[in-house]
């Protein structure tokens, strides 16, 4: 039975409800309960009037009157979709650094909406958008251990107590598709505990001089100078290269190491290679020098400024335990470069030149210039692919 059937029958049926004895309403109600599926008692209550006709015309819906509207809504899915779909939490801070951007592109919001859309709080905000959640909703562990320097490079048995920029975690994340055979693209994702200002970049194979000369290359581009470095035991970090390169310098780095087939140990950057590798590129295979030159372009580019200007992480303060129930509990939502402006070591010099950066970018244009390129890595992964089949 359609609702609108459901309602007439229902209208009718209260009328003569209400005109009954005991036993006639006996009947109409046993009547009713079989052609509409209702509960017994439910149905006394929809027939005497305490309750309303679900689906009828002119009943006004309970409580105060919606808030939020259309015009608000739109505002939260476009930033929500190009903001890499962030959780309410992160999206709150992110609404504030992007809605200039949007109201360049799409035009100036009224105050009141404007208003609203800046107050939301995260939970109005992922209520907005669960529809848009459900709707556009969305690894092979390749670390072969280096065992050469395992006794030379110390293992760190506990986190850094840092509270300042220039302490990194490190890992590699394979694009082999369903096979670790042959050889492939990887990326190289390294990331600063204290801010999370991530870089990432990527070549055709992990060999041990390409991965060092990749680190020497993220590390020109930090806006600090690197302190720690931890990775896990993987052969493409544990190698005379790498050692060489951060201890023979005027100020040795510490380099060490996570222990073995202990993930959280760098949770960090774990974490990274999801939201920053992952998620972007997905888990296809991807092939060649030309593939792993614009996809390294790529992340040095506009994945860096989209990540680290424009997407706000949020860091685990402490876990409280009570009982068997444990409760994570994080702090402010802020983008990484937010975060880098509060630490106090870090030179004027240097602030002003992101801040000038960060007034030249807007994020919708990155995020397309984002999308073209990957458009053209797949075009090039499938004529590789056509051209070795053939």
């Amino acid at each position: 039975m359609s609702s609108k059937s459901r309602c007439e029958v229902l209208e009718r049926a209260r009328q003569r409800y209400l005109n009954r004895g005991k036993e006639g309403r006996g009947r109409l109600l046993d009547e009713i309960c079989s052609l509409c599926g209702y509960e017994r008692k439910y149905a006394i209550k929809v027939l005497g009037g305490a309750r309303p006709i679900a689906g009828a015309r002119g009943k006004k819906r309970g409580g105060s009157k919606p808030k939020y509207g259309k015009e608000e809504r739109k505002v939260f899915q476009v930033i929500w979709m190009a903001a890499e779909q962030p959780c309410g939490k992160r999206m709150k801070p992110t609404v504030k650094v992007w809605l200039p951007h949007y109201e360049k592109r799409h035009g100036k919001l009224g105050a009141k909406v404007r208003q609203r859309v800046l107050k939301a709080s995260a939970a109005t905000i992922d209520r907005l958008l669960a529809p848009s959640r459900f709707r556009y909703g969305k690894s092979r562990c390749a670390t072969r251990p280096g065992s050469l320097l395992r006794s030379q490079i110390p293992v760190r048995t506990e986190h850094w107590d840092v509270k300042g920029p220039g302490f990194m975690e490190a890992d590699t994340v394979a694009h082999c598709g369903g096979s670790l055979s042959g050889e492939h693209c990887w990326s190289l994702t390294v990331t600063d505990v204290h801010t999370q200002w991530t870089e990432t970049r990527a070549t055709p194979n992990r060999g041990q001089e390409a991965v060092r000369h990749k680190i020497a290359d993220i590390e020109r581009g930090l806006p600090f100078p690197i302190l720690g470095f931890d990775t896990d035991n993987g052969g493409e970090f544990l190698n005379w290269h790498l050692v060489e390169y951060f201890q023979k310098r005027e100020k040795p780095v510490a380099f060490t190491r996570s222990r073995a087939y202990r993930k959280n140990d760098n949770a960090r950057v774990e974490q990274k290679n999801r939201t920053h590798v992952r998620e972007l590129i997905g888990y296809g295979r991807l092939e060649g020098d030309e593939v792993a030159e614009v996809l390294n372009d790529l992340y040095a580019k506009e994945w860096s400024l989209f990540r680290n200007f424009f997407s706000p992480v949020m860091k685990l303060v402490r876990t409280e335990v009570k009982g068997s129930r444990r409760r994570r509990v994080y702090d402010e939502a802020m983008t990484p470069f937010e975060r880098l402006k509060a630490c106090k070591n870090i030179s004027q010099k240097e602030l002003d030149r992101l801040e000038r950066k960060l007034s030249e970018i807007d994020p919708f244009v990155l995020r397309e210039v984002i999308e073209a390129k990957l458009r053209k890595i797949w075009k090039l992964q499938k004529a590789r692919e056509r051209k070795l089949a053939a």
